[in-house]
């Protein structure tokens, strides 16, 4: 044990000093703080920070025949616009084209306009709000002629029908996003740290520290404590990066109209269940990624070796995938029993499906003793494999060798 606390004190100590820990740790944590704060500086439609609406945009508009005449409705179909009817077409055009003006209309009849702009982007409504605008008032038009009372008519073409919708199990829908994002963050922690994990065994071979390591220490504390130390640090920057998402989002939450609140509503039978299958998963890789770096002769090599266990981990997060559509199946259920996939199907059947307290319980048990195997595995390939140079090692002798 002693052993074990120094390998990891150690290594934990060097990961968390790295210029790369550090800088990425900085760079994801500003970037969140100016993506959740973009709202605040993107035009809100001409709402002031009380949330009245201010007329901050100009509006010409030329209309020869007289189609228009509830300009109310124009005013209330474009209240941040301060809209002027015009009598001249060519002042429309040379206002919007000099830019003293944002937006231009030519009313030719009832159910014909031109819209004028000077730059078009790609996401100006202010066609379509027109368009809605006039439409609107065609129909108010015509209803009048045939002699309907147009405030009933808009009253029956506008009633709501009152719906609700009680979900007695688990909301698909709610759970389905943070489930994805959750699968997706431990793909991708298994996969970046654990890589780092394997070069950083190979990088102790190649200028021959390890010898050192090896023969002072036993191969179980130093590979644990490597993995350990692995898993310490990921949980660590991850928990930094998500942390600092979440407290961006917190503090411009009015700003996206607290959209997000109910993708963050995680439970913690969810939670619990993610930590302690990602745990252990992460841990069982570390491993393998870990023995492998041991058995290679150079850095160079770790990428290739490793490419058979990604394309693996790779498989496991298609699988959860299909997992995520289709919870509640025997295929569903299967995976969430396998060591191998169940560190990441578990928590998704949790989330989306109907898995009871007993279940888990197997399933974590099976991935806790095939972690510790992997591990004590792990632990003697570590040893052969960092004592051996120049040769390729095949896996048999590396296991089988007295």
């Amino acid at each position: 044990m002693r052993e074990f606390l120094i390998v990891l004190r150690f290594e934990l100590k060097t990961m968390l000093s790295k210029k790369s820990f550090l800088i990425s740790t900085i760079i994801v944590m500003l970037g969140a703080i100016v993506l959740f704060s973009l709202p605040r500086f993107i035009s809100n439609d001409g709402q002031d920070n009380n949330g009245a609406v201010t007329k901050d945009k100009k509006m010409l508009v030329y209309d020869q025949m007289d189609v228009l005449k509830n300009q109310e409705l124009m005013q209330q179909s474009f209240p941040e616009y301060e809209i002027q009817f015009v009598d001249s077409l060519s002042e429309v055009k040379d206002q919007v084209k000099d830019g003293k003006v944002d937006a231009g209309f030519e009313i030719r009849n009832s159910s014909e306009f031109v819209y004028y702009v000077e730059n078009s982007s790609l996401n100006d409504m202010t066609s379509s709000r027109f368009e809605s605008m006039m439409k609107q008032n065609f129909q108010t038009s015509e209803l009048k002629k045939l002699g309907y009372d147009v405030n009933k008519v808009q009253k029956v073409y506008q009633s709501a029908i009152a719906s609700e919708t009680q979900v007695l199990g688990k909301d698909g829908k709610s759970n389905y996003f943070y489930t994805y994002v959750l699968i997706l963050l431990l793909y991708m922690m298994i996969l970046i740290y654990g890589n780092q994990i394997g070069v950083g065994v190979a990088t102790e071979k190649s200028n021959r520290a390890i010898e050192i390591l090896t023969t002072s220490c036993s191969s179980n504390a130093l590979i644990f404590g490597k993995v350990m130390a692995g898993a310490i640090t990921g949980i660590i920057q991850t928990s930094l990066m998500v942390g600092s998402f979440l407290l961006s989002y917190s503090w411009n939450a009015q700003s996206w109209n607290y959209s997000l609140d109910r993708f963050l509503n995680i439970p913690s039978s969810v939670l619990l269940t993610f930590a302690m299958f990602g745990i252990l998963g992460y841990l069982l890789f570390s491993f393998l990624f870990g023995a492998i770096g041991a058995l290679c002769s150079k850095v160079e090599e770790v990428n290739g070796a490793t490419l058979p266990l990604q394309l693996f981990i790779v498989a496991v997060f298609l699988i959860s995938m299909v997992t995520l559509q289709i919870p509640d199946t025997l295929f569903a259920k299967i995976v969430c029993y396998i060591p191998f996939t169940s560190w990441m199907c578990m928590f998704v059947n949790v989330a989306l499906g109907s898995v009871s307290f007993i279940e888990v319980i197997i399933s974590l048990l099976l991935l806790a003793i095939t972690t510790l195997c992997v591990g004590f595995i792990g632990a003697k390939l570590y040893r052969r494999g960092t004592l051996s140079y120049g040769n390729h090692l095949k896996l048999k002798k590396v296991l089988f060798k007295k």
